[in-house]
């Protein structure tokens, strides 16, 4: 038993750790990236490059978000046929679906960011953008599937350190005018677009060499098992990683782009707080997912490995917010209120996370897409509102409300679940305990969604 508990515990411990250092290693590298950006480009072209990484990001979500989960649950027990076609099928469908996609939603964009950057290039960068950021989701879907997430970090990793270097010899070598918002924003946009492509070849390439004999095999056979897999977790993983995207969307309607660039840096910094919960309880639904009699433990553990991780860099980060923003010029300093009310805001989240994974072990999917369907319509409509009343701090008000009213709900519902289930195992035999298998969390981290994985 001893030996049992300690694989257990490496197991999610390792997934943790491996899922957090991918999102906060690439978070830092993007911090890095948009200094730099923010002290060679105006506020303008900040505000116009972040929308657009917003729409195309948005974009691929929407498109992979049932492949994702998919491949979490299917590949581990999976022969490698098997796992050959469920990836190949699943790759050749988000190159298809998220490249179309793209380049209708470039089309329905503001006119403001057409009028920036010209439509003829917000397509193609749209489009490409969109492909790539999605290729880059649901193969570290299958990395995680076949239980190697720590191979998402090489690839994150050799994407940012290009990013970076693209955008050291373009501002050394002045080959473009910094000043000008269209020349700036493409330029941005173009480095943005082509790391994602080396990100995506390079978790393509770690996958195929982890898996002795995967050959590329899409097959009809394929298209109807990755068909069937598409239900509520699509639903509720769609519902929690829509406002953190389409907010920014809004706000461009609403603020001028300096306002958008202020914005998008205190969002930013707020994401790497919110991938602590995600990645804590995405290891832990993978760990718990094919026995359930592992939840009571796991959860307690989860609970302090985020009280460690998370409440003090939030204690002593809102303490300094605003000398963490000035890093960014003096005009971001003035928005450290909205920064603190986006790191509140990461304490309701992670207890959603952790609720949502019981729930999902629980196979309670159709009560997690109901609330977070309900949660994401009152971010999404809250920060509307409040934007309009509120200016850019509408958008951290309603992010923290409505988180925390999600949270009681989930808590109420997530937590009574676990209790339940803590009672039939402690009055029952431990085999008696059923082998549930549900809808494991995706290799992706947006804030606030226990499917979480790497943040970008």
């Amino acid at each position: 038993m001893t030996a049992i508990r300690t694989q257990i515990s490496r197991s999610m411990f390792g997934n943790s750790i491996a899922l957090l250092a991918t999102a906060q290693i690439t978070a830092g590298l993007g911090y890095v990236f948009w200094m730099v950006c923010a002290q060679k480009f105006p506020a303008a072209v900040i505000g116009v490059s972040n929308t657009v990484i917003a729409a195309m990001t948005l974009v691929a979500m929407l498109t992979v978000s049932g492949f994702v989960p998919m491949l979490t649950r299917k590949l581990p027990g999976a022969d490698i046929e098997e796992r050959s076609g469920l990836c190949s099928t699943a790759f050749v469908l988000t190159v298809t679906l998220s490249g179309a996609a793209g380049a209708a939603s470039a089309l329905f964009l503001p006119d403001r960011m057409h009028a920036a950057i010209g439509t003829g290039w917000l397509v193609l960068l749209i489009s490409t953008g969109t492909m790539a950021s999605s290729m880059v989701l649901v193969v570290g879907a299958a990395l995680l599937g076949i239980r190697r997430a720590e191979l998402s970090l090489f690839s994150d990793v050799a994407g940012s350190i290009s990013r970076l270097c693209a955008l050291a010899t373009v501002v050394a070598a002045g080959l473009v005018a910094v000043g000008m918002v269209d020349a700036g924003a493409r330029t941005i946009l173009g480095i943005w677009v082509g790391s994602l492509m080396l990100s995506a070849g390079v978790a393509v390439s770690l996958l195929v060499r982890a898996q002795p004999g995967f050959r590329f095999r899409p097959h009809l056979k394929w298209l109807h098992r990755v068909r069937r897999s598409v239900g509520w977790d699509h639903l509720a993983m769609l519902a929690v990683r829509t406002p953190p995207f389409l907010i920014p969307i809004l706000a461009s309607a609403v603020f001028h782009a300096e306002e958008l660039g202020y914005l998008a840096m205190t969002t930013m910094i707020a994401s790497a707080f919110f991938a602590v919960g995600s990645a804590v309880s995405n290891a832990l639904l993978a760990d718990c997912a094919g026995d359930p009699r592992r939840l009571q433990i796991q959860v307690r553990r989860a609970f302090r490995l985020i009280s460690m991780l998370l409440l003090p860099p939030v204690v002593i980060t809102c303490i300094f917010a605003r000398e963490v923003l000035s890093f960014f010029g003096p005009g971001y300093a003035q928005h450290s209120p909205l920064l603190i009310l986006l790191l509140l805001a990461t304490l309701p989240d992670a207890l959603t996370n952790v609720a949502v994974a019981i729930l999902r072990v629980r196979r309670r999917l159709p009560i997690v897409a109901a609330i977070t369907v309900t949660g994401s319509v009152l971010i999404i409509g809250g920060a509307w509102v409040a934007m309009q009343r509120f200016g850019v701090l509408g958008a951290g008000l309603a992010v923290l409300v409505a988180h925390t009213l999600i949270a009681i709900a989930f808590s109420v519902v997530g937590l009574r679940s676990f209790i339940k289930q803590g009672r039939t195992v402690e009055g029952s035999p431990l085999h008696s305990s059923p082998q549930i298998t549900p809808s494991a969390p995706s290799a992706v981290d947006t804030p606030g969604d226990s499917d979480a994985g790497v943040a970008r």
